[in-house]
């Protein structure tokens, strides 16, 4: 018995094959696909059924944990291909979206299980990727090449290109291809090449004249949820499922949700997608016809500036205009001037935000979607008194947060539900860990108590608040909260604690966040940290922002910072986060933890260090501050140092 094929050169592929004379799917797919970690396929015209023939190959492709990336041209007439040649605005055309939703049907009916299950298991687990070809600029009519590019463990290739496509009919029909192989010449390395580059080229969107969209993440799920629960395959990579649609599929959800109400605050932890999930909100409602427009508002220049990029990525330039109206950005009245024929989109903070309100004499509001990242910002006082009764111009608003409402502030909270919306949907830290979307955290208290001085602060605040409560009855108790946390963010007793704990764990500074409350008490912890490294810097509102972008090259490893780089900044390599400084609030803490655990693809093995200081008696005694009828109920360190410690034990599971 000869030994089977470990490899693409153990195949005996001819230059020319020929439907006439191979069985295409049992002598050319199914081995090649086999031995296969990669698959690239670009193809005019496609159906489920191609699946049936080479299910085996496919398989074989799972189990050596490989992927399969299909371009494909959908189905469709030629009335609605004219109505699609517009470039990026086909992924939000309604008739594209229908056609490509009969792909879920024709898999669950056409095809036998064991073929409907390893599709469907492939696509949850984010080893098949579909995207569809559009022709555009100087091209009118279809997407119509075949080709393939298919690449093996020891790094060897074949290309394929010819007429076949991949459908039931393409079987039976007369078809060639032809075949290199990249062993035997350098000549036909160069074709190989050729044909991967412009397969590439078209996937990424860098071709011209041809436009490759996502298949919609609503109808990957809706294919997934057809496997049952035995996966055909061994278990991939969680790098490879990280890219899955189903592993996301809470963003589809929160969609829906929000849809339902037309306006609310998705409560979702930092790193799940809140920004992807507004985005795939604007396009439902761009494809639905329900708004003309966006308004993206926000706080804080690092943040906007992230919007405005995020626009430009995702929106082409023929698409979309977009405007600033933040900094020394003022563009606001050319975004209001009269509604165009063109998508536009205004960045704008939330201090300028009742300006645009104000200014809207054309009503182009009504038709525009306004998304409120880190909402919990728009809720000071000022902004409060701006903007109370007039965000309902905005007929779509929505919210986006991981901590929108601070328990301590109910004036704020009533805000925020009377003109964004309620929650409509939350997905939390413990939610996220256990999908694998966050990482999992170790915690690391560190225990220290307060020193005589540090006390005598205490009830000196304890004085000062009630004596501010005697001239304003209505002064709320998360001000005494604010006046005591003051004391333990700059209790020096955490700054011996931290020196003795670097001396045996230096390896906290690698890839670090340090929160301070102040520049002063950072200039402290400096002094300890210079000890042990020399490659930190520290990051506040007066500091150059290269500071921040030489941590995110991993150029230093540690940043020292304070409420700057608490919200909205995404660099995954974080894995240490130290706590000098922490809210009696959850919302202040999540965001800074939040930066941690962000899964790293170059990690895939990351885990989150939270280090913490925590009073040790806060934790040993139900109260340990007095002040009489306003006694402080939950010692502030024990609920933290709870909470943290809960999380820690949970654990990601697999779906």
């Amino acid at each position: 018995m000869s030994n089977p094929p470990k490899g693409l050169r153990d195949l005996d592929l001819p230059l020319l094959i020929e439907t006439s004379d191979v069985d295409f799917a049992e002598d050319f797919y199914n081995p090649a696909l086999s031995v296969a970690e990669e698959y690239k396929r670009g193809v005019g015209y496609f159906t489920s059924s191609w699946f049936q023939f080479a299910a085996r190959g496919l398989k074989g492709l799972a189990e050596n944990g490989g992927t399969a990336k299909w371009i494909i041209s959908p189905i469709l007439e030629e009335g609605d291909w004219e109505a699609l040649q517009k470039g990026e605005e086909a992924k939000r055309d309604q008739e594209l979206y229908d056609r490509l939703n009969h792909m879920v049907s024709d898999i669950e009916e056409g095809l036998e299980q064991e073929t409907q299950n390893t599709i469907a298991w492939m696509i949850a687990d984010g080893l098949l990727d579909i995207r569809i070809a559009i022709t555009g600029e100087n091209l009118s009519g279809d997407f119509h090449d075949k080709w393939g590019i298919v690449r093996d463990a020891k790094d060897d290739k074949i290309a394929f290109h010819g007429s076949q496509n991949d459908s039931r009919q393409g079987f039976s029909n007369y078809e060639s291809y032809s075949v290199f192989a990249s062993w035997m010449s350098d000549r036909e390395e160069q074709r190989i090449d050729q044909h991967e580059k412009r397969f590439d080229e078209i996937w990424d969107n860098a071709k011209q004249g041809v436009h490759s969209i996502s298949l919609p993440d609503s109808i990957s799920l809706d294919i997934a949820e057809l496997r049952d629960d035995d996966r055909p395959y061994q278990n991939p990579s969680e790098s490879k499922k990280m890219t899955s649609a189903y592993r996301w599929r809470h963003q589809e959800e929160a969609v829906n949700e929000f849809l339902e109400e037309g306006h609310g605050i998705l409560k979702m932890a930092t790193g799940t997608g809140k920004t992807r999930t507004s985005l795939k909100i604007l396009n439902r409602l761009l494809r639905e016809d329900k708004v003309d427009n966006v308004v993206v508002a926000t706080y804080g220049n690092d943040l906007l500036d992230q919007w405005y990029n995020t626009l430009l990525e995702n929106f082409s330039a023929d698409e979309m205009w977009i405007y600033k109206e933040y900094g020394g950005n003022h563009d606001l009245g050319s975004f209001l001037t009269k509604n165009r024929d063109k998508l536009e989109g205004l960045i704008i903070s939330y201090d300028n935000l009742h300006e645009c309100i104000d200014a809207d004499i054309n009503n182009k509001l009504q038709r525009t979607l306004l998304i409120c990242d880190e909402v919990h910002n728009m809720g000071s006082k000022t902004r409060k008194q701006a903007l109370k009764g007039e965000l309902d111009v905005f007929r779509h608003r929505l919210g986006l947060s991981a901590t929108p409402f601070d328990p301590y502030d109910p004036d704020r909270n009533d805000f925020l539900r009377d003109e964004v919306g309620p929650v409509v949907y939350e997905f939390g830290l413990a939610d996220a860990i256990r999908r694998g979307i966050l990482c999992e955290l170790d915690y690391t208290p560190l225990f220290y108590e307060l020193s005589p001085k540090d006390k005598e602060k205490q009830q000196d605040a304890f004085g000062r608040f009630q004596g501010m409560k005697a001239e304003n009855p209505t002064l709320p108790k998360s001000r005494l909260y604010m006046m005591l946390a003051r004391v333990r963010k700059e209790s020096e007793e955490k700054l011996p604690v931290f020196e003795r704990y670097l001396e045996k764990n230096t390896d906290v500074l690698e890839d670090c966040l340090i929160f301070v409350e102040t520049k002063e008490y950072g200039k402290k912890v400096q002094e300890i940290i210079h000890e042990h490294t020399k490659r930190y810097r520290t990051y506040y509102g007066e500091d150059d922002e290269q500071n921040l972008v030489d941590f995110s090259n991993g150029e230093i490893s540690t940043l020292v910072t304070s409420k700057a780089i608490s919200e909205g900044i995404d660099i995954k390599s974080v894995k240490n986060i130290v706590l000098f400084t922490s809210n009696r609030s959850k919302g202040t803490t999540i965001q800074r933890i939040g930066r941690a655990m962000r899964t790293n693809p170059d990690n895939p093995g990351k885990t989150a260090n939270i280090v913490d200081f925590v009073v040790r008696s806060d934790i040993e005694e139900d109260s340990e501050e007095d002040e009489g009828e306003d006694e402080v109920e939950t010692p502030p360190d024990k609920e933290r140092y709870e909470w943290l410690l809960d999380l820690s034990e949970v654990t990601k599971q697999e779906y």
